[in-house]
């Protein structure tokens, strides 16, 4: 399957999934969902979706109906579109139409995670330039006496060591120099 007929099938998922919440509302409150007044909806307690204020809005209408449904249209083809351009051999109808489904729910959910996932990348891109640092102060010393090496006579990436006496390992692991 291409990527424009998964991208058909992923909108056509959109649509059903759009249809049951029309269905959904309309079981619900018994006329068409662009026709609810938000203040007669049953039960009449502040939702968390609805900020302070908004309890009292005209309904949206018709149109703003039309127009989240075309979006869910767009998201639920472009996202199917994409994994079926990335997986063309595995990408069948019944995969495309799952993903359609579920491609409004699943962009949502990336979209509540992706700061959570920037902060964590920033982090440890930080902790890795600290742990870059910390390893070559400790490359930059000689070890056991703590003693920083002098570049001479070594090349930019191959520091020498300061002339003088080199501890030697105990390779017993006692520990200490011989």
């Amino acid at each position: 399957m291409d990527w424009f007929m998964a991208a058909v099938v992923g909108a056509a998922g959109g649509a059903a999934m759009e249809a049951v919440d029309v269905i959904k509302a309309i079981k619900w409150h018994r006329q068409m969902p662009w026709n609810v007044q938000s203040d007669t909806v049953e039960p009449p307690r502040r939702r968390a979706d609805v900020r302070p204020g908004e309890e009292h809005l005209p309904a949206p209408g018709w149109k703003a109906y039309c127009v989240a449904g075309v979006l869910r249209l767009l998201v639920s083809g472009a996202l199917t579109g994409a994994v079926g351009a990335t997986y063309p051999q595995s990408t069948n109808p019944l995969v495309a139409f799952l993903i359609g489904l579920g491609g409004l729910s699943a962009v949502q959910q990336v979209t509540t995670l992706v700061p959570l996932m920037v902060k964590s990348a920033g982090r440890a891109a930080l902790g890795g330039v600290v742990e870059e640092a910390q390893q070559q102060a400790q490359n930059l010393q000689q070890p056991g006496t703590g003693q920083p090496m002098v570049q001479a006579g070594g090349t930019a990436g191959n520091p020498q060591p300061n002339g003088g006496v080199t501890p030697q390992q105990d390779l017993t692991g006692g520990g200490g120099a011989a």
